[in-house]
Parts: C-alpha cells; structure tokens; sequence
C-alpha cells in the first residue's frame, strides 16, 4: 500500500492544510487591522435599516445615509459613475467633525477634485416627495404639492458591524430609536486605507462609540 495513502498519511496531510489556512487567515486579519488603524478616520452619517432585518446572528445591518439640506444641489458626478465596478467617491469635511459626499469619479485622480477625501465605491443621489400628517379619510395632495427630500445613500462595503450578541442588541436598540426626529445622529467610523478602501472602525449612535474588535 502507498504510504501517502494510509488513513495516517491522509490525516496528516488533511491536518497540514487545515493549518495552512488558518495561518493564512489569521495573516489576512493582521493585514486588515493594520490597514484600518493606519487609515484616514472619517465619521459618516448612518441611519437604521428596516427593524425587522436589523440584527441577524452577531452583527447589525448599517446603512449609510445623508440627508441633504433643504434645495441643496446633489453632488456632481454622481450618477455618471453610479453601477460602474470602479468608482471613486470623493469626501469632504464638515464643521460638525463628519465627512460628506462631494462628488465622484471614475479614477482616483478625477474624483479628487471634489474632494479631499477620496474612497472607492459609489453614492447615489435621489429625491423624494414628503408626504404631509393627514387623516385617515383625507386625500393626499398631489405629488407636485408635496415637499422634496433630497438624500445620498453611500455604498463603500461597510454594511455589517460584527459584535457579541449583548453589544450588537444594544446597537439595535439604540437604531430602533433613530426613527424619533429628536434621537441624537448616528454615524459610522470607517478608515479609509491607502489602497482606497473603506474598513468599518465602530459606530457611534447618541453620543457613545462602539469600536470593532478582532482581538
């Protein structure tokens, strides 16, 4: 009988493998959270997602989105770049201490010049008619007479933050109550890395920061 076929042998090689990729997994974690601590740290605007689906296993689900103010123009470049594979999205600060999207682009270079911040993904500008406090039997105005919201919803591959099940119902609980216009803004802690991508940091949600943490 082969050597290398023995029920030994084949444990021995199936244990190898196993150990090959937990290493290389353990030295794709280690890459990554170097990245995200030598990144750029910037605060985006993040809202709760539909609370039946917010919280699955151990994470919650986080949607980035910005409201515009009232008449704000959208972003140039947006929608010429929206669906491409490889977009560049362009990020600038604000006083409050947050970054918001000002502009696109299809390489680094174009999407730097609306901004000083750039991150590789896309935005997507859209607007929205209001629909005004009514009673129940009373008809809604027409869609011209209603007022327009105007919002960018980002999309950077930071949709999930992974957390145990004590901390991420916490975060549940706390989105949940984002539906309240008086609930203070929450927002997400991403780094942007030198090779352009977004790596979710934490989240802070009324004031108190959760940050991600592998080890």
């Amino acid at each position: 009988m082969n050597r290398l076929s023995t029920p030994r042998a084949l444990a021995l090689r199936i244990g190898a493998v196993a150990l090959l990729l937990m290493v290389a997994l353990v030295g794709l974690l280690v890459r990554e959270d170097r990245a995200r601590a030598d990144g750029e740290e910037v605060r985006l605007a993040m809202e709760a997602v539909d609370p039946r689906s917010l919280l699955s296993g151990h994470y919650a689900a986080l949607q980035l989105v910005e409201r515009l103010d009232d008449g704000a123009p959208c972003p140039p470049d947006l929608e010429a770049h929206y669906g491409q594979d490889d977009s560049w999205v362009a990020l600038s600060p604000t006083a409050d201490n947050t970054h918001r999207v000002s502009g696109a682009g299809a390489t680094r270079e174009a999407a730097l010049r609306h901004g000083p911040v750039v991150v590789r993904g896309q935005a997507d500008c859209r607007q929205a008619f209001l629909a005004p406090p009514r009673e129940p039997n009373e008809a809604a105005p027409p869609t011209d007479d209603r007022p327009q919201e105007t919002f960018i919803t980002l999309d950077i591959g930071v949709d999930r933050f992974y957390a145990d099940q004590t901390k991420a119902e916490a975060l549940e609980a706390a989105l949940r109550r984002q539906g309240d216009a008086a609930a203070p803004p929450a927002f997400a802690i991403v780094s942007i890395g030198q090779d352009g991508r977004g790596r979710l940091k934490g989240v802070e949600v009324g004031g108190t920061r959760a940050d991600l943490n592998w080890f």
